[in-house]
């Protein structure tokens, strides 16, 4: 189901015109207004845009702008995250860091959670498999984990959804530590990775290195 096959968009006749690069958008202000800041000054002030009605978003790719309006409008999500063992690939990171700096850009609040939870499941699935001591990359048997070239992808998704003022749940932040620190011989191992784009992230997020230090210690103490 579409942001169109709702019955917010079915309920009454579209009013405000949205133009994402060349592709329009019909939508509603009843819609947008209460739930954007963005869309609210835009459209509740004397402005250009709400005389005309039409708002330009150049800035703003299309797919992502039907991503914001699937929100707004409450249809069903889908995970922007490549399944199994491609979950962190470079296009997912990509995806995931375009849609959370969307929401930012339009003032959203609350969208960025449900987001945030597609991470924490692919995270939960992390070693489901106790019978395997080590993780596996060659997408076989029943331990998932990612392929280390991914690692720093990871370290990129989780800081971006904790600077939206998300937290990803103890459990998959265990998860993950689990998982990395399994891989922790030489400078290609996962563990080394994940240390050296930590300490290279150009806008770190405090929480984020409170979380996976602690996940850290709480592990190794166990050992």
């Amino acid at each position: 189901m579409s942001f169109k096959e709702t019955p917010f968009y079915t309920f009454a006749s579209p009013d405000i015109t949205l133009v994402a690069k060349d592709q329009e958008f019909r939508v509603h202000e009843y819609v947008l207004s209460p739930q954007s800041g963005f869309f609210k000054a835009a459209l509740q002030s004397e402005t250009k845009e709400a005389y005309e009605r039409c708002i330009k978003l150049p800035e703003i790719q299309p797919n992502i702008m039907t991503e914001v309006l699937n929100w707004l409008y409450r249809a069903p999500l889908t995970s922007p995250l490549d399944t199994g063992d491609t979950a962190f690939s470079t296009p997912s990171l990509g995806r995931m860091k375009e849609i959370l700096h969307a929401h930012e850009f339009f003032q959203i609040k609350g969208a960025t959670r449900e987001y945030c939870k597609f991470i924490e499941d692919e995270l939960q699935k992390l070693g489901t498999d106790p019978s395997v001591r080590h993780p596996r990359e060659d997408g076989n048997g029943t331990f998932h984990t990612f392929h280390r070239n991914y690692t720093s992808n990871v370290v990129e998704i989780l800081n971006e959804v904790y600077k939206s003022g998300c937290t990803i749940n103890k459990e998959a932040i265990a998860r993950l530590v689990a998982t990395i620190a399994y891989d922790n011989n030489g400078p290609e191992s996962r563990l080394s990775r994940f240390a050296t784009t930590t300490e290279k992230l150009q806008d770190p997020n405090g929480m984020f290195f409170r979380d996976i230090s602690l996940a850290l210690t709480t592990l190794f103490m166990s050992r």
